[in-house]
Formats: structure tokens, C-alpha cells, sequence
């Protein structure tokens, strides 16, 4: 039995002797996570409506729109931005369409739509021009709904 004990406690210190090594191997190792990284983007709502009809009634005059039902309310977003200098630009376009705004920020984990929204912002960040503005949020819209 002797035999035995001293056998096991020889076999557990050395298992945490190379455990304790191989732990401080990988301390200073930065890990990036490959999956389910997320990254905030902003959403211009114009507007939250308690229900379907209302909400289509007051959106009749855009041509692009995504919404989201939470809590029952329907939220309406008309642009998508990873930039915030683009934020403003689109608030301000829609200011002067007569459109009020308000930004919301949420995550996204979807890469391949990440990377189309910073795309995107590129074009926006480059133009002034309302009707390349407006094609820019319609594709973005629409590849949101696609991912979404």
C-alpha cells in the first residue's frame, strides 16, 4: 500500500508541476476570439410606432426603411453607419428632407456584414451628393435585410 501512495503522490506532483508550466506558457499570449466578436454600429431611427399601420402610415414618403418589433413597438431605422462623422452627415440629410432622426447604437456580430457597412461608410464618407447619399442607405438597408 506503501508502494502505492508514494507512487501517487510523485504522479500527482508532477502533473502539477507540468500543468503550473504549460498555465504560464500562455499568460502573456494575447487570444483574439474567432468567433462572435461584435461591433457597435449606429442606427438613425426615425421613429417608434405602437402598431403595423401606424407605423406604414407615417413611413409612406421614405423609399428605404428597416424596422424591428420589440416590446410590441415598432422601431424604424432608415441608416446604418459604423462611423460617427457619417452620422451626422445622414442625420443632417435627412434634417433637410424633414425627417427628425435620432441615433441608437447596437452589436452586431455578422463579419461579412460588418465589412459591407465599412464599404459603405467609405462611399459616404467621400460624397455630399443627396442622391448618392440616398443609394448608398437603400443598399445598405437592403443588405442589412438580407444578412438581418
Amino acid at each position: 500500500m506503501k508502494k502505492y501512495l508514494l507512487t501517487i503522490i510523485i504522479s500527482l506532483l508532477i502533473g502539477f508541476l507540468l500543468s503550473f508550466y504549460m498555465l504560464k506558457e500562455y499568460e502573456s499570449v494575447d487570444i483574439t476570439p474567432v468567433f462572435g466578436v461584435k461591433q457597435d454600429v449606429y442606427l438613425i431611427q426615425q421613429g417608434v410606432y405602437s402598431n403595423m399601420e401606424s407605423m406604414q402610415e407615417n413611413t409612406s414618403n421614405l423609399s428605404d426603411y428597416i424596422y424591428s418589433v420589440i416590446d410590441n413597438m415598432y422601431y424604424v431605422y432608415i441608416g446604418i453607419s459604423l462611423d460617427s462623422e457619417n452620422v451626422d452627415k445622414l442625420q443632417e440629410y435627412y434634417k433637410n428632407k424633414g425627417i427628425n432622426t435620432i441615433v441608437k447604437t447596437t452589436a452586431i456580430s455578422d463579419n461579412e456584414l460588418i465589412e459591407s457597412i465599412k464599404q459603405y461608410d467609405m462611399v459616404l464618407k467621400e460624397t455630399n451628393d443627396d442622391e448618392t447619399i440616398k443609394e448608398v442607405c437603400r443598399q445598405i438597408l437592403s443588405k442589412y435585410k438580407e444578412e438581418g
